[in-house]
């Protein structure tokens, strides 16, 4: 067999192994991280402070914002539950409190009526982040998969805070 051939015909061997044949345009079974916020529904907020619009948390664009006050929310709708494996959210620069009373409350929801408080912000008895991290811009925690349909971002402490860009990452 000339090695063209014996390449082609390996080519064709390794994808029926892998439940694919050589027309295939991808391989089956592979699935990738997907930042389903960008997909979502929208976001609706309880207001906002200098009429900035809530769906500027999810437009993949670090340049605009969702402007919150002191005690706003902002809830984000995926439209389905999704297997949500990793939150970051970009804002801008300054401290944060975290831990039992945070400046910055990530909450997540399967069902919009009862919602659990990420790690990344309330840092022990909420959901585990498996990897944390918080800088003075961007706050990310890498978690177990968890079914979430919403994700609630509460404005507390009297702060405001620009949030420029919500990510979540569920695999597809």
């Amino acid at each position: 067999m000339k090695p063209a051939l014996s390449l082609i015909a390996a080519s064709v061997l390794f994808l029926s192994a892998c439940g694919g044949s050589s027309s295939d345009s991808s391989i089956p079974g592979l699935k990738a991280d997907t930042n389903v916020a960008l997909l979502s529904r929208g976001a609706s907020a309880s207001s906002s402070h200098n009429s900035s619009n809530a769906n500027n948390l999810i437009d993949g664009n670090i340049n605009t914002s969702w402007t919150s006050a002191s005690g706003q929310k902002i809830v984000v709708d995926f439209g389905s539950v999704e297997k949500i494996k990793s939150i970051k959210l970009i804002r801008q620069a300054g401290a944060v409190i975290t831990g039992s009373n945070p400046d910055i409350l990530i909450e997540l929801s399967a069902n919009g009526s009862s919602y659990t408080a990420s790690n990344l912000s309330v840092v022990t008895g909420g959901i585990p982040c498996t990897s944390r991290s918080m800088n003075e811009t961007t706050m990310s925690c890498t978690m177990a998969e968890r079914d979430t349909r919403y994700i609630r971002i509460t404005s507390q402490n009297g702060n405001a805070h620009d949030f420029f860009e919500l990510e979540a990452l569920a695999t597809k």
